[in-house]
């Protein structure tokens, strides 16, 4: 993205910044190009808006990082796409994290010929192959010649000093890379949303810019040159540039001189290589990529959360970047207002980009990068006209052509509770890794894997050893569970070992959180994805079964099995009929969400469990094991507090028998499991918070979760727009692990 070195202008607020911007990778980063397992993508955690979330946590958790909104924003950008401002500590971050989120922020194309353009849609195990860029360019491009010499279907390494491809125009260097002879080409810089793949650097700009929001002047951007064209505007506004107007001038001055195009084509679809593991996003065309669809969406997502980021401050004036970005990719709720999220991004851009507007600051962007950005040619027809072409076309495709997932839709598909658990996998070795690995990424995505959400551990199936410690990160998970981390699991299933050091850990983990007097936390589900044939079972493995059931609060032991293994499993669930599937995952990845649709809903039905802060339009569910309340005490109750305000009111229900149970119940606690003898047959309370605000917007924010705190109480959304906090405190409770 030529206009990035610009945008530093706006950043920095230094009107000479763009002088100081380096135009090749810097040295912290290049390892993500150069080591063997960075430049495989497949060992790095996916391009997905909860991934890129997930990192900028961690650095705003950094106790080095000391920094609010504004000026991470602004940070990110200048680590991950170099300039010799301020920059981040090159310890904040693992390598892996690291070379994640600079390909997140850093937009490319890379149009190698890779050999399978024939089967662009199933690339899932495509290894991009890299190397660090050595020229004054700010994205990769290729000797034209070394690629019409390359073997046809070969991946071969490139030489860094061949990384470039030099034009007949005076030896000036393309500004795009797009003379490769691939039909599908890579185009970096992008993650995955429910709403669209997007330009994460864009948004992250638009923010960046808005945030700290300037009138620069054309001239200074001009570099001092003269202005070729009458009528343009003195200033143009930062956020503009750094968004919407910096991808359109590009477009109109590429198009506009390379390729003589009266009318300037907006907008280049695309695809992922999988529909769970997002790592490589291949265009359809390697023609006019000047503003892709990711950069679109990008650019207007940029300039939303730009525009109004000072009115979010004024709700929030904490607010973290990792809470804005969580709050407008949600199917819910939205930045303090549920209109405000990336599924309205179309009614959003009408509403707050106008045409004439955009029209004028793209001239006069589009006039200053005339003058210092190599073109191989000149305008003809005139820059004005192309570029209100330009903006028509914007205008027309992003109504008529992004056909994006609605608010509409995402209601209804979204259900109204938090999905919250503990889920431990114990996985079977002899799956395929890329079979396996894209229903894995499934699961976490879907129960909310993350700081304030469900955590994910990874067992052995062979002897329950732990292949990935517990963790709420993704990226963390991700980073670990690579293809030579599964390659090194002991194969095989061996259900008395695996279930017996299963029970051993998790009863420690019990009995450490009753020295800390700690009662609740998210639900626990087991789940065995099974592979091979034959599972061995007898009395000694029941016996295990039927203590980690009869001792963990609420666990369920769910079995995924590549046959049906029902004969065999049955007396080991506590549902027979429910807890036992049958799937069949494709050495491809493909059809994940069918074919873990049904395992998914059932792990639903374990985690509607435990969330502090209640949201606006939202109901948190709970479940007190009979654990905590078997043994007879006359003064156990249940209190529920509210304790911060917040707007609208709190209904309160419980039940022994409904698990969402609404109306009016009295809570009565005393002598609970009369009548019956063992803890596995005493229902457990179920109980339920809902939130009543009527319909009316947030005006403020309210949160009381410390940010650096790692207690299992508080991992809880902290940038809810809470109706308020319900703590629940169970008075006179006793955990037993009576069998």
């Amino acid at each position: 993205m030529y206009w990035l070195l610009i945008l530093l202008v706006a950043i920095a607020g230094c009107t000479h910044a763009q002088l100081t911007a380096q135009t090749s990778v810097a040295p912290e980063l290049r390892e993500c190009y150069l080591d063997p397992l960075l430049v495989n993508r497949n060992n790095l955690p996916p391009s997905t808006i909860q991934v890129l979330i997930d990192i900028i946590q961690k650095i705003e958790d950094n106790s080095d990082v000391n920094v609010d909104l504004r000026q991470l924003s602004a940070l990110v950008l200048h680590t991950l796409i170099p300039s010799n401002l301020q920059v981040l500590a090159n310890t904040t971050l693992n390598s892996s994290l690291k070379c994640a989120i600079h390909h997140m922020l850093s937009t490319t194309v890379d149009a190698r010929v890779r050999g399978d353009e024939n089967t662009c849609n199933q690339l899932s195990q495509y290894r991009a192959l890299r190397t660090a860029r050595s020229v004054n360019d700010d994205v990769e491009i290729l000797n034209l010649a070394q690629i019409k010499s390359a073997t046809h279907g070969n991946m071969r390494q490139y030489d860094p000093n061949d990384d470039v491809e030099f034009s007949n125009y005076g030896g000036s260097k393309s500004e795009k890379q797009l003379l490769g002879e691939s039909q599908c080409p890579l185009l970096d810089g992008v993650a995955f949303t429910d709403w669209g793949a997007v330009s994460t650097g864009n948004v992250i700009a638009g923010i960046a810019a808005g945030a700290q929001l300037q009138q620069v002047p054309v001239v200074e951007l001009a570099k001092g040159s003269v202005l070729n064209y009458n009528n343009v505007q003195q200033t143009v506004t930062s956020i503009y540039p750094a968004t919407l107007s910096g991808d359109l001038a590009e477009a109109v001055l590429i198009q506009g001189t390379d390729r003589g195009s009266p009318s300037i084509a907006i907008g280049t679809a695309g695809n992922w290589n999988s529909s769970q593991a997002h790592r490589h996003y291949m265009l359809h065309s390697r023609v006019n990529v000047e503003m892709t669809d990711p950069e679109i969406r990008g650019d207007i997502d940029g300039f939303l959360l730009g525009s109004t980021i000072t009115n979010a401050l004024n709700s929030y004036s904490s607010l973290r970047l990792s809470q804005l970005l969580d709050m407008y990719y949600s199917s819910r709720n939205g930045v303090f207002n549920a209109d405000f999220r990336a599924c309205n991004r179309r009614s959003l851009s009408q509403q707050y980009i106008t045409s004439a507007n955009l029209v004028g600051e793209t001239y006069a962007f589009a006039a200053a990068l005339d003058t210092n950005m190599p073109l191989r040619g000149t305008i003809i027809g005139g820059l004005e006209s192309l570029v209100n072409s330009a903006v028509t076309n914007f205008q027309s495709y992003t109504s008529s052509n992004l056909n994006d997932l609605s608010c509409l839709t995402s209601d209804g598909q979204s259900p109204d509770y938090r999905l919250k658990t503990n889920l431990y996998i114990a996985l079977d070795s002899s799956w395929q890794y890329s079979a396996v690995y894209p229903a894995i990424a499934y699961l976490l995505d879907a129960i909310e894997v993350g700081k304030f959400g469900s955590s994910a551990t990874l067992l052995s199936a062979f002897d329950g050893s732990i292949v990935v410690n517990t963790t709420f990160s993704p990226a963390d998970f991700h980073s670990n569970y690579t293809l030579l981390k599964h390659q090194s699991m002991l194969t095989g299933v061996n259900l008395e070992t695996s279930l017996t050091n299963i029970r051993l850990m998790m009863q420690e983990s019990l009995r450490n959180e009753s020295l800390r007097n700690y009662v609740g936390g998210n639900s626990t589900v087991l789940l065995y994805l099974i592979n091979s044939g034959n599972i061995q079972n007898n009395e000694a493995v029941w016996e295990q079964a039927r203590q980690l059931n009869n001792t963990v609060p609420d666990l369920r032991i769910i079995f995924a099995t590549a046959t049906n293994q029902f004969d065999s499993l049955w007396n080991l669930v506590r549902d027979m009929h429910n807890d036992i599937k049958t799937i069949a995952l494709s050495s491809t990845g493909t059809n994940v969400e069918i074919v873990m649709g049904s395992v998914l809903e059932r792990i639903q039905q374990r985690t509607r469990q435990f969330d502090d802060f209640v949201e606006p339009g939202y109901i948190n569910f709970y479940a007190i094991s009979p654990n905590y309340f078997f043994e007879q005490n006359d003064n156990r109750r249940l209190r529920v507090v509210r304790s911060s305000s917040g707007v609208g009111s709190l209904v309160i229900c419980h039940s022994r028998s409904v698990v969402q149970p609404s109306g009016n119940i009295e809570i009565f606690l005393q002598n609970p499991c009369d009548g019956f003898w063992t803890i596995n047959s005493c229902p457990p309370l179920y109980l339920s918070v809902q939130s009543n605000t009527g319909g009316a917007a947030a005006t403020s924010a309210v949160c009381t979760d410390s940010p650096t705190t790692s207690d299992i109480k508080s991992r809880s959304r902290s940038w809810d727009v809470s109706v308020g906090l319900a703590v629940l405190e169970l008075v006179s409770s006793s955990y037993s692990l009576l069998s």
